[in-house]
């Protein structure tokens, strides 16, 4: 004889509540808290190729807060450190990793200078210039329905025989919030695009007397 397995409402109205508390689980374990930031590469350049730099990060900023009051409702559990992915101009580019602000900062800026055919070194080496970006401002707010995005910093290049030239880069933008906080992310992705390509790293060499020297840097004894 076969067996009728019957399925009572109760147990229907259970199962139901289990899977939607799974899925809901699901969707908090897929939450990305960081900040994600797409840095979009300039075209590559040769003009300062043969050329190195010591690069340096200082971390001026008055606030270390990322996220502004407005962001930070929106970016549940959120840290103060930044996904990073680069991508070369209209891809969409690939994840670098984590950082915090001023490792952030570096690692775009070693690629910045990779473009125009700059060597970057970590350390001061003899014989090789000086390049310190003192960072002022990097953040996120929501204010009202916008988002509002900030970057700020100086540019100081100091060449072997103590010329300095410098460069200040300042700007923000806003975008209406739509749905989500995918705007707030896009937005801080292209201030930060537009304002490191926004060194100028020939410029700067010129300013210091370094435009047509080439260095080798002094390998440590």
């Amino acid at each position: 004889m076969k067996r009728i397995h019957r399925t009572s409402p109760g147990s229907v109205v259970r199962n139901m509540l289990v899977l939607l508390i799974l899925l809901s689980m699901g969707s908090c374990a897929t939450t990305i808290p960081e900040l994600q930031v797409r840095y979009t590469l300039p075209a590559p350049s040769a003009t300062l190729k043969g050329r190195a730099v010591a690069l340096t990060i200082e971390d001026r900023r008055t606030d270390t807060s990322i996220l502004g009051k407005g962001a930070r409702e929106e970016f549940e559990r959120s840290s103060d450190s930044v996904s990073l992915s680069v991508a070369e101009p209209d891809q969409k580019g690939s994840s670098v990793g984590i950082f915090q602000v001023p490792a952030l900062v570096r690692e775009a800026f070693n690629r910045r200078l990779a473009r125009s055919g700059v060597k970057v070194l970590s350390d001061r080496t003899a014989g090789v210039p000086t390049l310190v970006i003192v960072l002022k401002t990097f953040s996120l707010d929501l204010v009202g329905r916008k988002w509002l995005a900030k970057m700020s910093y100086e540019a100081r290049l100091t060449g072997e025989k103590g010329a300095v030239a410098t460069q200040f880069v300042n700007g923000q933008a806003e975008r209406y919030k739509i749905i989500g906080r995918d705007g707030g992310d896009a937005l801080m992705g292209e201030i930060f695009t537009d304002m490191v390509n926004a060194l100028n790293p020939a410029r700067l060499f010129e300013q210091t007397g370094l435009s047509s020297v080439h260095f080798s840097p002094v390998p440590k004894g």
